[in-house]
């Protein structure tokens, strides 16, 4: 068979034109058929003729789905939206809800891991010298940018992962408000999506890897940091009680006991006799015979004295 013979789909006959052929692994699908895939499949060259009709049957039936999707949470990035159906405990991740878009609508109880990654680049700052080069500053300045991705892992026959970017431009260090923004819609999809909150690392204004209701690679953490029972602290110790098994306090009385706590505190470190923070406030007098003057309890030591006007340091104090 030439190169330039006519070839025709293995799924639905129609001749296939000049660079319309998707190649299949025993065979071929022409684009339109194409199209009717999975926006997530990716193995579509290692792929056979059985292979692909069975998936266009899948996302037909899939369609029956989408009509009874009722969306109930609404996480919309710069491009896609992530639906959750809580009713029916499925999810999608499109740029719409409609059987003509036919989004894969996935069980939640199929999602392996879920995480919000963020990819920072590095760019180093320069100026233009006298003579119109571009110069490295000394020491060198740089600037940021961040991609903010989630990564859903799902056990599906037809895709793996479900990858997808919240911004559509990269957000600069400089914008603040952006990066939190999208910091904390990622926290939500991560969260509705695995019912887990989000534990994470925070460096220079960005989360970097760290898995939302898991650990560093999406596994469960089933109890927060190193296994410990969120309904606790680290250690063990529980939450709604104090470090020490204590019986536990409602908010009210919480807040109280610490209001109390720390009152006693402040008297006990401010109080008597000049006494600030548990350091006993100097008493000082000025060892000029003309004034006599006396360092007011409360009060720095000046650098002359008020009275006389000589010169003070705290070998002249007594």
């Amino acid at each position: 068979m030439g190169l330039f013979d006519k070839k025709f789909c293995d799924i639905c006959g129609e001749k296939i034109g000049l660079l319309g052929n998707r190649k299949l692994d025993d065979g071929n699908l022409c684009k339109d058929c194409a199209k009717k895939l999975s926006p997530w499949f990716e193995e579509r060259r290692h792929s056979t003729v059985e292979d692909i009709k069975k998936q266009l049957a899948y996302r037909e039936e899939n369609k029956q789905k989408v009509a009874a999707f009722q969306v109930t949470d609404d996480f919309a990035s710069d491009s896609y939206h992530v639906y959750v159906d809580r009713s029916k405990g499925q999810f999608a991740v499109a740029t719409g809800m409609s059987t003509a878009l036919n989004p894969d609508i996935v069980d939640l109880s199929q999602i392996v891991s879920c995480r919000l990654d963020v990819k920072q680049e590095q760019h180093e700052e320069e100026y233009r010298d006298n003579d119109g080069n571009m110069r490295s500053y000394n020491p060198p300045r740089y600037t940021y940018s961040y991609e903010y991705w989630i990564r859903i892992q799902v056990n599906s026959p037809w895709f793996d992962d479900m990858d997808f970017k919240l911004n559509t431009f990269d957000v600069k260090d400089q914008d603040r408000g952006k990066m939190m923004q999208m910091e904390a819609l990622g926290s939500q999809i991560v969260s509705a999506l695995t019912g887990t909150a989000y534990v994470h690392q925070q460096t220079m204004g960005g989360m970097y890897n760290q898995p939302m209701g898991g650990n560093m690679y999406g596994q469960p953490m089933n109890g927060g940091m190193y296994n410990q029972p969120m309904n606790g602290g680290m250690y063990n110790q529980p939450m709604n009680g104090n470090m020490y098994n204590q019986q536990p306090m409602n908010g009210a009385a919480f807040g109280a006991a610490m209001g109390t706590a720390f009152g006693q505190a402040m008297n006990n470190g401010m109080a008597q006799n000049g006494n600030m923070g548990g350091y006993q406030q100097q008493t000082a007098t000025c060892r000029c015979d003309k004034c006599g003057w006396t360092l007011p309890a409360g009060e720095s030591v000046p650098k002359f004295c008020p009275s006389c006007g000589d010169p003070i340091d705290m070998n002249d104090m007594r």
